[in-house]
């Protein structure tokens, strides 16, 4: 069997059973005795019944099992509200050890004292006192706490409830006690007989018909939390036992609505059918229930109605079920009130309809907008940044381009070099290596004046030729005398534009980074206007020297994308350097 722990507050009764006898201090019989002798000269008006013929009162024992909280109230807190002259303070004492009212081990604020696990060293006399700016006390009022182990109960601190046979029987109550905001409560459980964990359908312990079995104690206790980070989310217990007797005989029964709560909001769409459920326990045939509209009764049975309720009964419960056929706006500002009308009394609880809150469309929309702008902005910078190396990988590694076949043309480009009036050129080495790594490393197939072009072959008929039959001009510029078929400033510029204009041949321009802008400018301003208008036109590919030789260079990348599709499947591939 699991052990549980219990704790109670009480108020006077028997003897103790289950657990030790009362101990009486003798500071506690000195009191008892002052206040005894106090009430046969006069009599000592309640603590909180201003002004105060006498200046202490005694308070019911509090019963409380050894490891949970004990809650101490004080009742002066309405006599210091009463009080508005002076500064009036309220003071807690401990007289039952040196214990120190501190937390860890309590809470406390100015009217409630709590003991977070008791323990025997803790039984005894404590006092709440109202005192004056000189700290002079008022009135005091006085505590005695019992400690006791074993039952989870004694008969000290048990509430009684009696039943009837095969009669219904009111709910138990949990707990009565005040437990401040500082404290969190968690949950509960009831118990039988303190042995017996309750299923959680034992509802409170309300019965539609009570049997002899029903009769017991029923210890109620709740879980807590101290909102404290001395405490670290430890878990406090507070309980409290009911003896139920359940009896022959009968009962003046008390008419009752079982739900829907007072004050209910619930949660309706509009446009929808609402039946909501009013059950009550009535008491005698003479009782009604019925349902109201604001001050107006709700027709029963009129189901051609917008708005109507039935009667009915089930599990010895009397119910009055509302329908309202489709709900509008103005049902979400009525209030509906389910009414028995009893010759003791009429009971009333009234609810409310509010709009289920409506799916944020807009905000669906504007998250959706917002993602696919956020995509649309990351894809195209994305883009932008890795269009070459896309485009080559398409292209040259998935094959992912119209074949070059069928335009007619026999070369991939014809590289031509023009005497550049700048030193910034590219010199014949770099040349004959940006061809041979053309050729060998990427499978292009070049037009060479020097190694395609016949000798004795004219040399506007034979340049024009390259051009036609290529798909790109490369221009490179160089320092150095170039021989006549290679030199661009020959008498054949003037056909040299009629190719390229005519047959769509596209036109790459390098140029040397040692080269400023104003010197590219210059190289162009050498060539003769048609043959400047198409170099500006065209696309530029910068050779950085040493740092362009390498395979994996930017270079190269920008001069394939500027190639077209290769004609010739590409050698393995590597990031050799050209030498």
């Amino acid at each position: 069997m699991k052990t549980h722990r219990f704790s109670s507050t009480s108020h006077v009764g028997g003897n103790t059973t289950g657990g030790n006898m009362v101990k009486m201090t003798p500071l506690f019989m000195f009191l008892f005795l002052s206040a005894t002798k106090e009430l046969v000269r006069g009599g000592c008006t309640p603590c909180d019944s201003p002004p105060p013929p006498c200046k202490s009162c005694v308070q019911p024992p509090v019963h409380v099992r050894e490891g949970e909280m004990a809650v101490l109230q004080c009742p002066l807190r309405t006599t210091r509200a009463g009080h508005r002259e002076g500064n009036l303070t309220l003071a807690w004492s401990n007289h039952s050890g040196p214990g120190d009212l501190q937390e860890p081990a309590v809470w406390r604020s100015e009217d409630t004292l709590i003991i977070l696990r008791v323990s025997p060293n803790e039984q005894g006399s404590y006092s709440c006192s109202l005192l004056d700016a000189s700290g002079q006390a008022l009135r005091t009022a006085w505590f005695n706490i019992t400690v006791f182990s074993g039952q989870c109960y004694t008969q000290m601190d048990v509430y009684a409830s009696t039943c009837y046979l095969r009669q219904s029987c009111e709910k138990l109550i949990c707990t009565s006690d005040s437990i401040q905001q500082n404290f969190t409560k968690h949950n509960y459980t009831w118990y039988k007989n303190c042995d017996t964990e309750l299923p959680s359908d034992f509802g409170d312990g309300y019965l539609t018909s009570a049997s002899e079995s029903d009769s017991g104690y029923y210890t109620c206790t709740s879980y807590y939390t101290y909102n404290s980070n001395l405490h670290d989310e430890q878990v406090f217990t507070l309980s409290r036992t009911m003896k139920r007797t359940v009896k022959e005989g009968s009962s003046q029964v008390k008419p009752q609505i079982i739900g829907p709560r007072d004050g209910e909001v619930i949660k309706v769409d509009m446009g929808s059918t609402v039946v909501v459920v009013c059950k009550a326990v009535l008491s005698s045939d003479f009782d009604s229930l019925s349902w109201m509209e604001n001050r107006s009764f709700v027709e029963e049975n009129k189901e051609t109605l917008p708005v109507f309720y039935n009667n009915s009964k089930e599990n010895g419960h009397h119910q009055a079920s509302l329908v309202i056929r489709q709900v509008s706006e103005e049902q979400l500002t009525n209030t509906y009130t389910c009414q028995v009308e009893s010759p003791s009394g009429n009971i009333n609880v009234s609810i409310t309809f509010q709009q289920t809150s409506p799916p944020q469309f807009h905000f669906l929309v504007l998250g959706i907008v917002g993602v696919f702008a956020v995509t649309v902005v990351m894809v195209t910078v994305v883009y932008v940044k890795l269009k070459v190396d896309i485009i080559l990988f398409l292209r040259d590694d998935l094959c992912w381009h119209h074949h070059n076949v069928s335009d007619g043309k026999r070369y991939d480009a014809y590289v031509l070099c023009y005497k550049s009036d700048t030193e910034s050129g590219v010199s014949e080495e770099d040349r004959r290596q940006v061809e041979e790594v053309l050729e060998e490393e990427y499978g292009y197939s070049l037009c060479l004046y020097d190694r395609d072009v016949l000798p004795g072959e004219a040399v506007a008929e034979a340049v024009l030729g390259c051009i036609e039959q290529s798909r790109r001009l490369i221009l490179v510029p160089s320092s150095l005398g170039l021989n006549p078929g290679q030199d661009s400033k020959y008498g054949l510029l003037t056909g040299l534009h009629a190719a390229l204009v005519e047959r769509k041949t596209w036109l790459v321009l390098i140029q040397t980074e040692s080269a400023p802008d104003s010197q590219v400018d210059l190289e162009l301003d050498s060539l003769p206007e048609a043959l400047r208008l198409l170099a500006q036109s065209g696309h530029t590919v910068t050779w950085r020297g040493s740092h362009s030789k390498p395979l994996s260079s930017p270079f190269w990348k920008e001069l394939r994308y500027r190639m077209p599709a290769r004609t010739r499947r590409r050698p393995p591939k590597d990031d050799r350097t050209i030498l």
